[in-house]
């Protein structure tokens, strides 16, 4: 028997590296925000929640997590500070208190 025969030999598969292009994680990103934003006017009828996951999903999956995270760090912000505080600010002499719970539970759901 030659030394060959008598060797296991260990064969292992592995994944091929996959890079995303940069103009398609900015396609993936733009899709996110815009259904982000829609469903903060609560217009989200149209939209695919499992294509919307799976989109972010594969951002992380290719380590474009953080934009992720930053992308959507900013549209909340943005949403929070030009359409809220506005309505928010509006009602200090009204109903306060009543716009700003509203607000948060809103925020939360």
């Amino acid at each position: 028997m030659s030394m060959r025969a008598d060797k296991k030999t260990k064969m292992r598969i592995r994944a091929f590296p996959m890079t995303m292009d940069e103009k398609y994680v900015e396609d993936i990103w733009n899709l996110l925000k815009n259904a982000i934003q829609e469903i903060q006017k609560k217009n989200n009828s149209g939209l695919s929640f499992e294509e919307l996951y799976r989109n972010a999903y594969t951002m992380v999956l290719h380590k474009h997590g953080e934009r992720l995270y930053n992308g959507l760090k900013q549209v909340v912000t943005e949403h929070l500070e030009e359409k809220i505080r506005k309505e928010v600010v509006a009602s200090l002499s009204n109903n306060f208190l009543d716009t700003l719970n509203a607000a948060w539970n809103d925020h939360q759901t």
